[in-house]
């Protein structure tokens, strides 16, 4: 029987705009009760792999605020565990912080834990994925690498920056090359591996060799095709990269139409989160609510209108809010109109009346402000 520890990938994650200037993507609220690394984990824990690492870039704070003691493996169960790995020596030198590095300064995983295999997920790129799938497909293929794929029609305002991947005929990654939005059609990595442990050694050991600033992409990218054969697996369903403040607006929202919804959430595929001892929502006499998200603790006494609202997140009566997502312990006051409008953090909007995207960008309330 084999041996697979996950890991979980941060060093890649782009910038959400202001919205992650204090907290790593992962750990930023998401649909109003989540927080994007947990439907990483959760694709882990749903393909029964119990040893998971989490190669943070920066920001360790907030992930070990949300994921807790990390003495038991994700927030609801009991089995196996999860560790953060953080490469303090090199946080502050942002050439040599990255994904390589950090597994040098934590290879104790490869001494301790002794997988026979690594899979390797990122937590900016949302999916559900069964990992066995692709593990069978690996193993059935002798592979030593193989990367995850999905074909996109619409390349040329998706997936910007991410990699363009060439599919030979033989279920092999020809080249590695950045999408520059040249093309609507397009194989794009979803920065998902399963690495063989002695091929991931190795693998390090090329990089080192090759250049000190490279990732593990990078090397990847370097040997395709040359010195390295890599498997290519291409995965079918939901899946959205989130990398600008837009297309977490645009992403957040698109999950509120149900035929959307439920391709990434499954009956069968549960994502979990960390528990809150919330009280229901409560909705007054003048509430109206339609097609929304509205987590536990809110108090809605305004208008609501295709958004999401976080935990006790309050409305006045008389506010109206639409294609907005406010974050947890939020005040909308009476009379305030919001469209277009992410709201950070224990904010408190009471004074300006109308505030709205005037040029198709969200605005952008800042933590802890008043407006």
């Amino acid at each position: 029987m084999y041996k697979v520890m996950g890991l979980c990938n941060l060093h890649h994650s782009p910038e959400l705009g202001e919205l992650t200037a204090s907290r790593p993507l992962a750990s930023t609220s998401f649909l109003g009760r989540y927080a994007f690394i947990d439907f990483t984990l959760s694709n882990f824990s749903n393909s029964e792999i119990d040893e998971v690492g989490i190669l943070v870039k920066n920001g360790p704070r907030s992930i070990l605020k949300h994921l807790g003691s990390a003495n038991v493996w994700n927030a609801n169960t009991k089995l196996g565990y999860e560790a953060i790995m953080y490469n303090e020596k090199m946080a502050n030198n942002p050439r040599y912080n990255h994904d390589i590095n950090n597994i040098r300064a934590n290879d104790w995983m490869f001494f301790t834990s002794m997988p026979d295999y690594f899979v390797i997920a990122p937590a900016h790129i949302v999916m559900s994925i069964d990992y066995r799938e692709v593990l069978k497909a690996h193993i059935a293929k002798n592979a030593e690498i193989t990367m995850v794929y999905t074909h996109i029609k619409n390349g040329k305002t998706n997936f910007i920056g991410s990699d363009f991947v060439k599919v030979s005929p033989q279920g092999e990654i020809v080249y590695i090359r950045e999408n520059k939005g040249t093309q609507d059609e397009a194989d794009i990595s979803l920065e998902t591996y399963i690495i063989n442990r002695p091929k991931l050694a190795e693998l390090m050991s090329k990089a080192s060799a090759t250049s000190s600033f490279f990732s593990l992409n990078d090397i990847i990218a370097f040997c395709c095709g040359k010195t390295e054969t890599v498997n290519a697996y291409e995965y079918v369903g939901y899946a959205r990269c989130f990398d600008s403040l837009p297309h977490y607006v645009e992403y957040s929202l698109e999950l509120l139409d149900y035929t959307v919804r439920k391709q990434l959430f499954k009956p069968e595929w549960p994502i979990y989160t960390v528990t809150h001892d919330t009280p229901p929502s409560k909705y007054g006499p003048s509430a109206e609510v339609t097609d929304s998200f509205i987590a536990n603790g809110a108090n809605v006494n305004g208008k609501v209108e295709r958004s999401i609202l976080s935990r006790y997140v309050t409305v006045a009566e008389g506010a109206s809010i639409k294609n907005s997502i406010i974050l947890t312990d939020t005040v909308i006051g009476s009379g305030v109109h919001l469209d277009s409008v992410v709201v950070d953090k224990y904010a408190h909007i009471i004074h300006a009346r109308e505030i709205n995207s005037t040029d198709g960008y969200p605005v952008y309330i800042k933590q802890g402000d008043v407006i």
